[in-house]
């Protein structure tokens, strides 16, 4: 770093706050960067840690990086934590609880940062206590900040958007097993429909690999000709919504015309990608500030009471070309 600073003509203390992406001037940074490449420079992390007794690794444990939602939460987690001078170490436990043990033993080995979760295993014996830990989705104890959507009022809300629309004989699809925070979206549907007296089913596929087949015979076994027997269709998840509307369009039944369809999640996987499936839009971005602003504030030890209380973050409705 001194021969950087040297080359460049900037103290060494502007050189650090660079590579550790905290604010400098444009032309400074300019300098620098200039000066990096020039001299091949490649700041030693591992170093810089142990001399500081400090990483600025977090490890982020999603169950896979192959789906919009977690796609666009990945991007503003990464963006959020450099914002704040880390990086972030990407974990795909592919919902295997042995990964993600795996990858939780490793964050405790390489004494990380943080650790930021949004694990299905029983974390709660696993991390180690000198690691500051955030949840997301799932709680993992009392002790742990948990950082969630508002999944009940979304149920709520796709009940009441379909019948606003118009729609008079509801349904509920997932995929077994339905738990967790999918319990409590279809929980708030339900509820919504009972309140307001309207017709309401359900089905859940079996959990195999080829479950998209257990909708194809459902929707075979409950259409005439090309009337389908409901009008309304919500998932817990905008996968199975898509799903379940191609299956529909095979059989000629127009959407929305005939059947409406709402999923969960509204992600979107490129940013000017035009809404097709009208969803219950979770505040991704929203989620990861909050999500890192719990970190520091145990990482800082300040404001503790504060940093283990649970967020519930607002929903909102996206249409797109799926309902009225």
């Amino acid at each position: 770093m001194n021969d950087v600073a040297n080359l460049a003509g900037v103290s060494r203390g502007s050189v650090s706050n660079y590579i550790n992406g905290k604010k400098t001037k444009p032309n400074t940074q300019k300098k620098i960067a200039q000066a990096i490449a020039e001299l091949n420079y490649v700041p030693n992390a591992m170093a810089r840690s142990l001399k500081t007794s400090q990483s600025n690794f977090v490890v982020f444990i999603i169950p896979t990086v192959n789906s919009p939602f977690f796609s666009e939460l990945s991007y503003y987690m990464q963006q959020e934590l450099q914002k704040n001078g880390y990086k972030m170490i990407l974990c795909n436990s592919n919902n295997r609880s042995e990964d993600e043990i795996e990858y939780i033993q490793m964050a405790n080995t390489q004494k990380v940062a943080g650790l930021i979760t949004m694990s299905y295993a029983d974390a709660a014996n696993l991390i180690a206590t000198d690691i500051p830990l955030v949840s997301i989705e799932k709680k993992v104890s009392d002790q742990v900040p948990l950082v969630v959507s508002d999944n009940y009022s979304g149920g709520q809300l796709a009940g009441k958007t379909l019948v606003n629309s118009g729609a008079k004989r509801l349904l509920f699809i997932s995929k077994a097993p339905v738990r967790n925070i999918s319990a409590i979206r279809e929980e708030g549907f339900f509820d919504y429909c009972r309140e307001h007296n309207i017709t309401v089913d359900r089905f859940v596929t079996r959990d195999i690999a080829n479950f998209v087949g257990d909708f194809a015979t459902f929707i075979n076994e409950n259409t005439i000709n090309t009337t389908f027997n409901y009008d309304g269709i919500f998932s817990d998840s905008d996968e199975f919504a898509s799903d379940f509307y191609f299956l529909l369009t095979q059989k000629g039944i127009n959407v929305p015309k005939d059947v409406q369809i709402i999923g969960f999640d509204g992600a979107r996987i490129y940013s000017r990608q035009q809404i097709f499936l009208s969803s219950i839009k979770q505040p991704t971005a929203e989620i990861a500030k909050s999500s890192v602003e719990k970190l520091l504030s145990q990482m800082n030890q300040k404001n503790t009471t504060a940093s283990h209380n649970h967020v519930t973050l607002p929903v909102h409705f996206v249409k797109g070309m799926t309902t009225l």
